[in-house]
C-alpha cells in the first residue's frame, strides 16, 4: 500500500488498479469487501457511460450479457439515474431476468433489485444508455460469491454471455471467468 499523508487516508477509496479497470466495460469507482476492511460486506460501484470502455471486446451496449448465476448471500443491485432534475429516470434501458423462470424485467427508472441468497438471476444486459448512470451492488458477505448457471440458457445464448464462478470452492467449483469468444482475448477473474 502506498504511503499516505494522513492517518485515515486508507479509508477513502477512489478508483481501482488499472489491471482491474482494463477488464471492465464501465468505469470502476471502487470495490470493498472483507479483504479491504475486516468484516466489511462486498460493495462494488460503477459509472456506466454512453458507450462501453471496450473491455470484453464490447463496442456497443447489448452485445454481451452477464449470464445467469446466483450468490450464497443476499445481494442488492442498484441502478441509479444521474439527472438531478429527474433522479428516477435511469437514462438507460437495462434488461434483467430473475428467478428459475427467468422472468424478464426492463429497467428504465432508478431501481433497487433485492436478490435473495441462492436466487437465480440474469442474464443482465445493458441495452442502451442515453445518459450515464451508476450501478451499486451490495453483497451481504465479506467475500464475493457467484455460481454460474450456464444450463439456464441455450448454447447459442451462452456465446454472448460472461460467466463467473467465485467462492464455491467448497462445492468443487474453482474460481473462473468465462468471456465469450466474440469478445476477443479472454479476461481473467481479478
Amino acid at each position: 500500500m502506498a504511503k499516505t499523508k494522513n492517518k485515515y487516508d486508507h479509508l477513502f477509496i477512489s478508483g481501482v488498479d488499472p489491471k482491474i479497470q482494463a477488464n471492465r466495460p464501465y468505469a470502476t469507482i471502487g470495490f470493498l469487501d472483507g479483504k479491504t476492511f475486516e468484516g466489511c460486506n462486498g460493495y462494488m460501484v460503477f459509472w456506466v457511460g454512453k458507450k462501453p470502455y471496450g473491455a470484453y471486446g464490447t463496442k456497443a451496449w447489448g452485445e454481451i450479457s452477464h449470464g445467469p448465476h446466483m450468490h450464497k448471500y443476499p445481494e442488492l443491485f442498484m441502478h441509479l439515474g444521474t439527472d438531478p432534475d429527474n433522479p428516477m429516470d435511469l437514462g438507460a434501458e437495462v434488461e434483467m431476468c430473475v428467478g428459475p423462470e427467468m422472468e424478464k424485467h426492463i429497467i428504465t427508472r432508478s431501481t433497487i433489485i433485492c436478490l435473495p441468497a441462492n436466487f437465480p438471476h440474469s442474464p443482465w444486459t445493458i441495452k442502451k444508455v442515453t445518459r450515464p448512470f451508476l450501478i451499486v451492488t451490495v453483497n451481504q458477505s465479506t467475500k464475493h460469491t457467484e455460481k454460474a448457471l450456464r444450463n439456464m440458457v441455450s448454447e447459442e445464448e451462452r456465446k454472448r454471455m460472461i460467466f463467473m464462478d467465485a467462492g464455491y470452492e467448497d462445492e468443487g467449483i474453482p474460481p473462473a471467468m468465462e468471456v465469450p469468444e466474440i469478445a476477443g482475448p479472454q479476461a481473467k477473474y481479478v
